[in-house]
């Protein structure tokens, strides 16, 4: 079994971290106007289909793309605002594997008030059934 273990120059490291941790923070990143633009998604996995739904705050419909390309669902869009002083683009892409006995052409998109909402309908096979059986 090998190991790996994290070596430090002590030397090098108290001479350097004393005089660039007031620069460089630890979690600073060079330019914060530039972060990850990450949307979490909620993924609910009714009886009869998939939805899944995340926020999409001052993205218009328009912007937004949806598309299945083999079994896997990919939403994205890309955000653009121009201002006299300003150019703002910020863009987005998350995919999905979508089971292989779905029917795509029934797969709905609904955008409102910043929620993005995707359904997804579930194959006979993987709907689930509820039976109740009587006791003899």
């Amino acid at each position: 079994m090998t190991t790996l273990t994290l070596r430090k120059n002590t030397m090098f490291d108290s001479l350097f971290s004393d005089v660039f941790d007031d620069f460089f923070p630890e979690g600073a990143i060079a330019r914060p106007y530039m972060g990850t633009n990450r949307r979490n998604a909620q993924v609910y996995n009714n009886d009869n289909d998939w939805e899944v739904v995340f926020a999409v705050p001052g993205v218009k419909k328009d912007a937004v793309e949806i598309k299945v390309d083999d079994h896997v669902l990919t939403v994205s869009y890309e955000n653009k605002a121009e201002g006299d002083r300003f150019n703002f683009v910020s863009s987005f892409s998350r995919s999905w594997n979508v089971d292989r006995d779905v029917d795509i052409s029934k797969i709905i998109a609904n955008h409102e008030d910043g929620i993005l909402t995707i359904t997804i309908p579930k194959p006979e096979a993987k709907k689930r059934v509820i039976r109740t059986i009587q006791v003899d």
